[in-house]
């Protein structure tokens, strides 16, 4: 068994049917998107599918959570944003609006619910999980608040006190028989902060919600790898895409990687 086996960094997360990696090709509708982790959570509450790891790229769009969209003025909302090019989606999941679009990699973990699982531990391994990929580009990175930062909690990762990384969750499921988890993580690879932060403060402003953001609490994981500038949006993508899914494949003990 390896080092970095899920079994030593959380041994109480073990499944009778072995973890599977998903890697879906980008999907171009928004609400699709959100809905492919949604209809994994179902399948995996009702046993259809295995534990499932999936890392997806989503297109352009910002992922509102079911309390923001009862917010005043949500529909004024949604049609002047989305004739900005940010449509308005609706996840499950916990938190605050988040941006999406082709630079922002989106990781999640669905599995069974456990007698001992807690959202704590979901948000570290979640926290370890990406923490290990970017210390794999040299560079270090911690958990907590940021504040400016849109969507901030406390399992946020941060470099130089900026956040990389945020977290959510949802737990599906009152019977424990088909009782699921989704763990869900934004690791900003390339985007524009000024452009997608501006677009939530227009949301919230719309709503007539005061609290606004500022860009400068972000980061991304470009501009921390000075020796990737070269890299392409595509390429880098790929490239973090790519040594994820190896990280993983080591970790879980994963065959081969599912499209």
């Amino acid at each position: 068994m390896n080092d970095l086996s899920i079994d030593k960094l959380f041994p109480i997360l073990h499944f009778d049917q072995p973890w599977q990696l998903l890697r879906p090709l980008p999907i171009e509708d928004p609400v699709a998107s959100i809905r492919f982790d949604e209809e994994l959570l179902q399948r995996v509450g009702r046993g259809e599918t295995a534990p499932c790891i999936c890392i997806k790229w989503g297109p352009q769009s910002l992922a509102v959570t079911r309390r923001e969209a009862r917010m005043n003025n949500f529909t004024q909302a949604e049609e002047a944003l989305a004739a900005a090019g940010w449509p308005l989606t609706i996840r499950s999941s916990g938190g605050s609006c988040v941006p999406q679009g082709p630079g922002v990699l989106n990781l999640s973990l669905i599995h069974p619910r456990l007698k001992n699982w807690s959202l704590e531990d979901g948000y570290r391994l979640l926290c370890k999980l990406l923490g290990r990929l970017v210390n794999s580009y040299g560079l270090q990175v911690e958990t907590g608040e940021v504040p400016g930062s849109f969507c901030d909690g406390r399992y946020n990762l941060q470099l130089g006190g900026k956040k990389l990384v945020g977290t959510a969750q949802r737990w599906a499921g009152s019977n424990r028989a088909q009782a699921a988890i989704l763990a869900h993580a934004c690791l900003l690879v390339d985007l524009d902060l000024e452009i997608a932060t501006t677009q939530i403060n227009r949301l919230y402003r719309i709503c007539n919600v005061p609290q606004q953001f500022d860009p400068a609490a972000c980061t991304t994981l470009r501009r921390c790898l000075n020796e990737h500038a070269a890299f392409t949006p595509e390429g880098l993508a790929n490239e973090v895409e790519e040594r994820l899914s190896r990280l993983l494949i080591e970790i879980f003990e994963i065959a081969e990687p599912q499209r």
